[in-house]
């Protein structure tokens, strides 16, 4: 069973352990579908205990162990899997952060290494992204010389590159236009479910 750990330093250590097992109480509750909508499998919260300094949260992956002392706060995760194992990984580190944020909380985490290779991964595909990108851009302007020198060189044809030309450039702005849009909206839709 693959388990990782995170150490956080934090003077308000048990604050943060009370508010994120209440947080798993009530999303095991109703308020469950309040995370629902992002897409993305979500464990079901299975059992909650928690007192003092020390606290459970059973999901149906695996098991999260709290535990608080004056200026910190351990989270230690144990999974069925290494999938199972980064989804509570993201799961708790969204959620601490964004109970912490005011304090600027971040979780690291050590053992299993498993979230941070999902991360790697997102880099990489972001990478490839925009290597693409920069081809494309170098493809058409490429193109956009190659027609403009021809346009140029048949004096006769001249009117109808330009034409041509600024059809693709005013496709070029429309695209464009409704990428940035979506990709806006999506960033936004993701923000409002933080």
């Amino acid at each position: 069973m693959p388990v990782a750990e995170a150490l956080i330093e934090t003077p308000r250590a048990e604050r943060f352990l009370t508010q994120l097992c209440r947080h798993a109480e009530a999303m095991g509750g109703k308020a469950r579908h309040l995370h629902g909508g992002d897409g993305q499998a979500r464990p079901d919260v299975v059992d909650v205990e928690y007192g003092g300094n020390e606290g459970k949260i059973v999901f149906s992956w695996g098991d999260c162990v709290l535990e608080s002392t004056t200026d910190t706060l351990t989270v230690r995760v144990e999974a069925d899997d290494a999938d199972q194992l980064a989804g509570l990984q993201r799961l708790l580190t969204a959620d601490l952060e964004r109970f912490g944020r005011r304090d600027g909380l971040t979780v690291s985490w050590q053992g299993g290494r498993v979230a941070d290779a999902t991360v790697h991964e997102k880099g990489s595909r972001s990478r490839v992204t925009v290597i693409a990108l920069a081809v494309a851009v170098v493809l058409a302007i490429t193109a956009h010389a190659v027609v403009g020198t021809a346009a140029v060189a048949a004096w006769r044809w001249t009117s109808v590159a330009a034409d041509v030309l600024l059809a693709l450039v005013i496709l070029k702005i429309v695209a464009m236009v409704l990428l940035g849009r979506r990709r806006l909206r999506g960033r936004g839709a993701a923000r409002f479910r933080r």
